[in-house]
């Protein structure tokens, strides 16, 4: 079991590594942890970040209204929406995996995605592969209207970033574990 960690790390170091400044780079969270991953439930506020060529970076983070953080009986659930100014509509997301006391990453899975979580101080980043979800985005039309909404480009950039995200669904959950947000019973998590 720890070399395959250490093998899904090195490959994530490689596969992550910082943006060079070329227009063909790929532009993609840090992977590197550096704490434990948080040992209690929450919600939180979270972007999504789409790994793209350099030119599209502003247009590939879209907001996470919210991310569930569930730890029971050592194991953590992780549950949200895609973004519905990526994917068009609404695509639910549910990964989970085991969690031991002091893991800085770990693996998840679910129905339509495997990944790995890392933590640093006050983040929580999980990069996720996604199969199954047929073809997306969901509408065109939700897209472009989300973008005139959240974003200050043309929105023919979130629209190259839907049809990149269509033929490669790899993203990124930054989960920030300063920003919790209200459950659905009014109270805070």
């Amino acid at each position: 079991m720890l070399t395959k960690s250490i093998l899904i790390f090195a490959s994530l170091l490689f596969a992550c590594a910082s943006d060079d400044g070329s227009p063909s780079s790929n532009v993609t969270p840090p992977m590197t942890p550096s704490a434990p991953l948080p040992q209690t439930s929450g919600t939180f506020a979270a972007r999504y970040i789409v790994p793209v060529p350099a030119e599209l970076a502003d247009a590939a983070i879209y907001p996470v209204d919210h991310v569930d953080w569930e730890v029971a009986a050592g194991a953590v659930n992780l549950h949200y929406d895609l973004p519905e100014g990526l994917v068009g509509g609404l695509v639910p997301v549910s990964l989970s995996g085991p969690l031991a006391a002091g893991d800085t990453m770990i693996e998840v899975a679910g129905d339509n995605a495997t990944g790995v979580c890392v933590a640093t101080d006050s983040t929580v980043t999980c990069r996720e592969e996604f199969f199954g979800l047929g073809a997306l985005p969901l509408s065109m039309a939700v897209v472009t209207e989300r973008a005139a909404l959240e974003y200050s480009g043309p929105a023919a950039d979130r629209q190259a970033v839907a049809g990149l995200f269509d033929t490669d669904p790899i993203g990124f959950v930054e989960i920030d574990l300063d920003s919790p947000v209200l459950d659905d019973h009014g109270t805070d998590n």
